[in-house]
């Protein structure tokens, strides 16, 4: 098929996607984040999409990928890439001869990753904390050495920790290094599921091609393997296949392999051959380093204040999706509503409302909570918070109690001040900036506050 032809088939797949993603999408998402986007190039296996926004590819690969992509799939009757480019007024397509569009386009350099890997889930935005350095360790190894360092390689944890995230890292990594590679993703209802219609359509053997001839095989969520016997057997001889070999084995499960009930204990055994490393939940500091990676990122376009990010880091403990769900949402009201002018702590507070209280598990922090474990903690009473004395240890008590206030209610600094005895704004602005520096150069207080911000948001 001569460039030409590829060009007007491109544009072609866009348009009818475009067109099934309108009536799909509300239109206030459609009209802010696809609307503007052109087809700008491709070939048989990919498409190139141009939008003037910087901070369209980055909003659409977190939360609108799937969609973009299974619609240019649908639109196009096979799978086929995707690619998002930020682009000028110059770099859009002109009206002009086709002809002489086809010649601006240039063929992509870079190697062809599957659909189903996010573009973003690299190695370089993976952040290592405490909770998950020995996991990235190992899925370094395993992309640096495929089927030879940890074989097969096991991560488990709770949702959105990152496990999918250091699979689709290994397979950029392995993809990026040597195209020829055949690497194939999948989450582990996708396998039953093809297993399933290879054996009703008859088709067998081509699934099994499929599995058993790639160099890299990684399944997400095996825990969905469970009960599903004949499954299991297909996978077992699969596992055989590859790792007889020396092809890499990858695996993801939300918990240790043994508490999932119903696999067979042959499979378990196998799956410990290699290694299976916990993914734990990332401490405050970890949490904090990702937000302010992802707006690093954005730049300009993610006018986000550090007050917020804090906010985030501390309230959204249990999930990193979760967190990060909650950083878009503060970005995109940014960027549509507030024309990218400063978020501020009570804004953010309001629009994150909702998933707070989800996230508490429906319990509202209130200040009086604050007051409570604050003076419990100082052993002093409650009642003293708002009262006039200023001794020492009743004065930091205060101090910490409206810094916690802050950070963890949706009270405005003047209605925080008049809950600890009429005090103004001024006021709570002061301790505020005095536990700041404290936390920063005091280890008892910084323990204090930390072991408060964990008592009251459990």
């Amino acid at each position: 098929m001569t460039p030409l032809n590829i060009t007007s088939l491109c544009s072609d797949i866009w348009q009818k996607a475009k067109s099934e993603l309108a009536l799909a999408l509300p239109s206030e998402v459609f009209d802010s984040w696809f609307k503007n986007i052109d087809c700008i190039g491709g070939d048989e296996n990919k498409i190139v999409l141009g939008t003037p926004s910087e901070l369209a590819p980055f909003w659409i690969s977190d939360n609108y990928f799937d969609v973009l992509s299974r619609n240019i799939s649908l639109a196009a009757s096979r799978n086929i890439d995707v690619e998002i480019k930020v682009v000028g007024a110059e770099e859009k397509p002109a009206e002009e001869p086709v002809r002489e569009s086809a010649r601006r386009i240039k063929q992509p350099a870079a190697p062809v990753f599957p659909t189903s890997i996010n573009p973003r889930n690299t190695f370089e935005s993976f952040v290592v904390g405490e909770g998950n350095k020995f996991a990235h360790a190992a899925a370094l190894a395993v992309a640096q050495s495929v089927g030879k360092a940890f074989n097969p390689l096991l991560l488990y944890g709770a949702t959105g920790l990152g496990k999918t995230h250091l699979m689709h890292a290994i397979a950029h990594f392995i993809i990026k290094n040597d195209a020829n590679a055949k690497v194939v993703y999948i989450s582990s209802e996708t396998f039953v599921n093809e297993y399933i219609n290879a054996l009703s359509s008859g088709n067998i053997s081509s699934f099994r091609r499929r599995y058993r001839n790639t160099d890299v095989l990684l399944i997400d969520d095996i825990q969905f393997f469970s009960r599903k016997e004949s499954s299991q057997e297909e996978f077992f001889h699969t596992f055989n296949e590859l790792f007889n070999s020396n092809k890499q084995i990858v695996l993801s499960c939300d918990r240790p392999i043994q508490d999932v009930p119903d696999i067979e204990k042959r499979l378990v055994s196998r799956f410990e051959w290699g290694v299976c490393v916990d993914i734990k939940s990332p401490d405050y500091e970890t949490r904090l380093a990702i937000l302010r990676k992802k707006v690093s990122v954005l730049g300009e376009c993610a006018n986000i204040n550090e007050d917020v990010l804090d906010l985030i880091a501390r309230r959204f403990t249990k999930n990193v999706r979760r967190m990060e769900g909650a950083l878009n949402k503060i970005i995109g009201y940014s960027s549509l509503i507030s024309n990218n002018s400063p978020m501020t702590l009570e804004k953010a507070h309001y629009l994150l409302a909702d998933d707070l209280i989800q996230e508490d598990g429906g319990n509202v922090i209130d200040v009086e909570q604050i007051q409570k474990k604050t003076a419990e903690y100082h052993r002093i009473d409650a009642a003293e918070l708002c009262g006039k004395r200023r001794p020492a240890n009743i004065a930091l008590a205060r101090q910490i109690a409206m810094y916690l206030s802050r950070k963890l209610t949706t009270q405005t600094l003047q209605e925080i001040g008049k809950r600890f005895g009429g005090r103004d704004h001024g006021t709570v602005m002061h301790a505020i900036r005095v536990v700041d520096h404290l936390i920063n150069h005091n280890e008892n207080v910084k323990r204090e506050v930390e072991h408060l911000m964990k008592t009251l948001s459990s």
